[in-house]
């Protein structure tokens, strides 16, 4: 089956903010409303063992997933997803350190630009 008829037909376990399966459901055509929402969850883990138990499916990145589909007890359906923006949150009144200043760089360098701030 066709993602967008998975979509429609699965009970989903969410995890995700609200606006990313409503710009899933718009990318694919389907209104939100016709969304089969089932659980939503406060954790990927907890999503994920939703999954594992039969409950439905869910939306949800790869890494969080990779050893259930490496192992068998999840199978992955590849989905284009429309591009989201992410932001890096600091406290303000403390200097980022060398951890945070390295993770900045790494994920600019994955964007392929310079992350701002």
């Amino acid at each position: 089956d066709p993602p967008s008829l998975m979509i429609q037909r699965s009970p989903l376990i969410s995890g995700c903010p609200r606006e990313v399966l409503e710009d899933l459901a718009r990318s694919e055509g389907i209104s939100f409303a016709d969304l089969r929402i089932f659980l939503v969850l406060p954790s990927n883990e907890a999503v994920r063992q939703a999954v594992e138990a039969g409950a439905g499916a869910t939306i949800i990145s790869e890494l969080v997933v990779a050893r259930a589909v490496a192992e068998g007890s999840l199978r992955s359906v590849p989905i284009d997803l429309p591009k989201r923006d992410f932001a890096m949150i600091t406290h303000r009144d403390r200097q980022a350190n060398l951890a945070q200043m390295a993770l900045k760089a790494h994920l600019g360098a994955k964007a392929g630009e310079t992350v701002r701030g």
